[in-house]
């Protein structure tokens, strides 16, 4: 069987999962082989929708082994910040789109010895991040437009994945910078984010929502395979 790439890494969205059953849940992603979990925090201003909060996340930790990602689709994200310190998050991802200095943001995050991700919305220009891409660990591709679940992938996104890329490899800092997609993310759409560059791929519709947890992530495993 082919291999997959070690740079390559599933991280299970938990907003998306069935929050009556969401322990076995989180169980069942670690064992079947995720790589890291993603937790949406939403405002209700930066995007529609309302999602949990630290005090929620807080007592989620203690079932979770693995990398923990924040995704803050909020307003004033900075804000926010010292509410996941305490909690032993590895690395926290705010909009562009939603913050006035991102200087001072990235800078505060890094203070509390956290990793940083930027995120652009499928409208947003890969110019938009530019000036900021030495300063963090991961840039984060919406797919899809942020606050819901289950939304179609975004063709159009691919074209930005590949600008990235090529931008990181220009300035030199691309083993240093992760390029994560969110949203929309199956084993059809996965596989064309791989392919322009690509290396986190968050998915939580097509892990938690039909079928069995097992069988979804090997799925998206097998598409992630390189062909032999």
């Amino acid at each position: 069987m082919s291999s997959i790439s070690s740079d390559l890494k599933i991280s299970a969205s938990i907003l998306a999962a069935d929050f009556r059953n969401l322990e076995d849940h989180i169980h069942e992603a670690e064992i079947f082989g995720c790589d890291e979990f993603h937790f949406d925090v939403m405002d209700g201003n930066f995007v529609p929708e309302i999602s949990m909060g630290p005090i929620v996340l807080k007592s989620l930790k203690n079932l979770i082994n693995l990398p923990l990602e924040i995704h803050l689709m909020v307003d004033e994200p900075i804000n926010h910040i010292d509410s996941f310190v305490d909690i032993g998050v590895d690395i926290i991802t705010f909009h562009i789109e939603a913050c006035k200095d991102p200087y001072e943001l990235i800078n505060k995050i890094k203070s509390k010895g956290i990793k940083v991700g930027i995120a652009k919305n499928p409208g947003t220009p890969i110019d938009r991040i530019q000036d900021f891409m030495q300063e963090v660990d991961r840039v984060l591709i919406m797919c899809v437009e942020p606050g819901f679940s289950g939304q179609k992938f975004n063709e159009k996104v691919v074209e930005s994945i590949i600008e990235l890329d090529s931008l990181l490899l220009s300035k030199n800092i691309r083993d240093l910078v992760d390029i994560a997609v969110d949203g929309g993310i199956n084993s059809s759409s996965i596989k064309k984010c791989k392919e322009a560059g690509a290396q986190i791929f968050v998915s939580g519709s097509s892990i938690f929502w039909e079928g069995d947890v097992r069988s979804n992530i090997m799925s998206l495993k097998n598409s992630l395979r390189d062909e032999s």
